[in-house]
């Protein structure tokens, strides 16, 4: 694995109420970048970023995930949070690490 200069990382959280859309939002962003090859889709259980079977029964994100990409001269690392109140220790965790987040709101 090449070494990455911390200059030139971005640790990025994904955070906002359930079914905001942040699991979205991230497979776009990896799809935008080149990392997947289509868009997964929370509902038909294929994003990249909810891979548990418990996460896919019930269409939403049970513990925070990691997935990053290249973009410019920078790796951007994504933490796509869970929204629901019972696993917020998970985006609370995530906050802890990033110096960034995009908070993610269904009108």
């Amino acid at each position: 694995m090449a070494h990455e200069e911390a200059k030139r990382i971005r640790n990025v959280a994904l955070v906002g109420h359930r079914g905001s859309g942040k699991t979205s939002l991230n497979e776009a962003l990896l799809f935008e970048a080149g990392q997947i090859g289509r868009l997964g889709s929370v509902a038909e259980g294929t994003t990249a970023s909810d891979a548990a079977d418990d996460e896919r029964a019930r269409q939403m994100s049970i513990s925070a995930s990691l997935a990053s990409f290249r973009w410019d001269d920078r790796k951007i690392n994504l933490i796509d949070t869970p929204g629901e109140a019972s696993f917020v220790a998970d985006a609370l965790s995530a906050l802890r690490v990033c110096e960034g987040s995009v908070f993610v709101v269904n009108a």
